[in-house]
């Protein structure tokens, strides 16, 4: 979902978007528009550490020796912690989960001298941020399922001074859905299959 659907959505929700556009020419429109990164910001922070959480990667070679103590607050400044995982790329280019590194201090991610070749640490990150100059075509960085909520969170947040009776209504929907959420698959996903109807 791009920013722009998003701003476009908060305001059908409030009833100030003229059919399909966003006209911030329009006095009013333009007052809830700039308050939308702010509401936005807020919106993302809950869906990504209470609901869904978003995974990143950090890609980084290691050679046999030493252990490596990487700072992951000062490598990754979107670190967010949290449930994390590492992996050797193998020379077929599949990833292999490894074992024996720790997460000291929820911080530092410390990698033992046995290990060696091209690491994958996956982590779970903080968003971006939104602010009044994002561009309109940005896409955030959520699973659909997941940035569809953020209009509500918003419109909650901004129609309080006009209908507070609605901003909870739309509040109470974001709640319930945010509790519906799955948290993103983590780890190494396994299993197998049969057929039912014999057809493999």
């Amino acid at each position: 979902m791009r920013w722009q659907d998003v701003k476009l959505a908060v305001l059908q929700k409030m009833f100030s978007a003229e059919g399909t556009t966003v006209n911030e020419n329009d006095e009013g429109v333009k007052e809830y528009v700039n308050a939308m990164p702010q509401a936005a910001n807020e919106g993302l922070q809950l869906l990504c550490t209470a609901g869904k959480y978003l995974r990143e990667c950090y890609e980084f070679p290691k050679s046999r020796g030493d252990r490596l103590t990487v700072d992951l607050k000062r490598e990754l400044p979107d670190f967010y912690g949290g449930e994390a995982e590492l992996y050797r790329i193998a020379q077929d280019g599949a990833p292999e989960q490894v074992f024996g590194a720790q997460l000291v201090a929820g911080r530092y991610l410390v990698v033992p001298g046995s290990l060696e070749g091209t690491l994958q640490f996956w982590y779970n990150a903080w968003p971006g941020q939104i602010a009044y100059a994002t561009a309109d075509d940005t896409e955030l960085p959520l699973d659909p399922e997941v940035a569809v909520l953020l209009p509500l969170y918003i419109a909650s947040q901004l129609y309080k001074d006009d209908d507070i009776s609605i901003a909870t209504m739309y509040r109470n929907e974001f709640e319930t859905a945010l509790e519906r959420l799955q948290q993103a698959e983590s780890g190494v996903q396994s299993g197998g299959f049969t057929s039912v109807t014999g057809w493999i």
